[in-house]
């Protein structure tokens, strides 16, 4: 069964970044727009100051997460362990995930859990539905 995973993560701005930020959301976009057609939604959200953001990523099941960690890896040089160019920029205040990722994702999750970083969320799924999945 396929099922959903979420995950929203805050992150604070590093001093003065914020222009630069915005340009590597820009492209990181770019990349997901053009390689990872699949995911459901790909947010992020600012504080009127830009010193905070908060990103909601919605992923329709675990193999499409997969794939979208490859295209981060191929496209952005973001790795499991390896968020230098993301940890120049800003840093992680706390991260939910709902749903169960693997692979990849959980190798990254870990990562930052190593770190220090404060993870929430829920990873048993109880339904519901998406008007995305209503397209097809």
């Amino acid at each position: 069964m396929n099922e959903p995973i979420v995950y929203l993560s805050t992150w604070r701005i590093k001093d003065g970044k914020f222009a630069e930020y915005r340009r590597f959301y820009a492209q990181l976009i770019n990349a997901i727009r053009e390689s990872d057609k699949d995911v459901v939604a790909f947010f992020a959200f600012g504080n009127s100051d830009g010193t905070e953001i908060t990103n909601v990523h919605v992923f329709p099941d675990a193999p499409t997460l997969e794939r979208h960690m490859a295209v981060i890896r191929e496209k952005m040089g973001l790795l499991p362990g390896e968020l230098t160019s993301v940890l120049e920029l800003m840093e992680p205040l706390g991260v939910q995930v709902y749903g169960a990722p693997g692979g990849q994702a959980a190798a990254m999750d870990q990562g930052m859990k190593d770190d220090g970083v404060p993870f929430t969320g829920k990873e048993r799924y109880l339904g519901g539905f998406c008007l995305a999945d209503l397209r097809t």
